[in-house]
């Protein structure tokens, strides 16, 4: 599930100005929809790939994100499986979540382990528009490092930011968000394109 980590999202629209209030609201949160603007900074790159897209989450490991910029690019899990398929290509990649080894990944877009379990809140910065909250893993995870989490005066999300080990950096811009819907019957649901091309590991 390596993938996953091209995509840093969120699935609290409200950050609350104290942690505790953080973790108490997380637990209220049951589906979320964001629409995002996603940078990724690579070191051996000089300017960032930047996408565009709406996510959706549901407790239990469900999530479907619809990338629209550069490139239509689907990503969707039904909480025990999800695929990644590509229209342009007309491929399906298609693999188990249980090969996921980041409890990190469980806690940020799996939504299935507590976050406060995952994470540590490590320091704070005020700036004009509002706060930076700073986290790190607390239990070992191979790829990630440090969570900054953008907040407005109001305590508003307004971006994040994830640096992982490999100097990868990816900065997400909340455009729209929405929580607590009620999902459409196929919204989480894998179904390979029939004119798809189905690769497994």
């Amino acid at each position: 599930m390596k993938f996953l980590l091209l995509f840093f999202l969120w699935f609290f629209p409200v950050f609350s100005q104290t942690f505790e209030e953080f973790q108490r609201r997380l637990e209220e949160i049951r589906t979320l929809k964001v629409a995002f603007l996603q940078r990724v900074q690579y070191p051996w790159q000089s300017k960032p790939e930047v996408s565009k897209g709406v996510f959706y989450a549901q407790k239990g490991g469900r999530f479907r994100v619809e990338y629209e910029q550069p490139e239509r690019t689907l990503i969707v899990s039904d909480g025990y499986q999800v695929m990644v398929y590509s229209p342009r290509d007309k491929t399906a990649y298609v693999e188990r979540l249980e090969k996921n080894s980041s409890p990190v990944v469980e806690a940020l877009f799996l939504i299935s382990r507590p976050f406060s379990e995952v994470f540590e809140l490590i320091g704070e910065m005020e700036n004009p528009k509002g706060k930076v909250f700073i986290f790190k893993p607390k239990v070992k995870d191979d790829y990630f490092l440090r969570l900054f989490v953008e907040t407005s005066q109001r305590g508003d999300i307004r971006s994040l930011k994830v640096e992982e080990r490999e100097g990868i950096v990816t900065t997400i811009e909340f455009l729209n968000v929405s929580s607590n819907f009620t999902p459409s019957e196929g919204l989480f649901r894998v179904r390979v394109p029939e004119e798809a091309k189905v690769i497994r590991p």
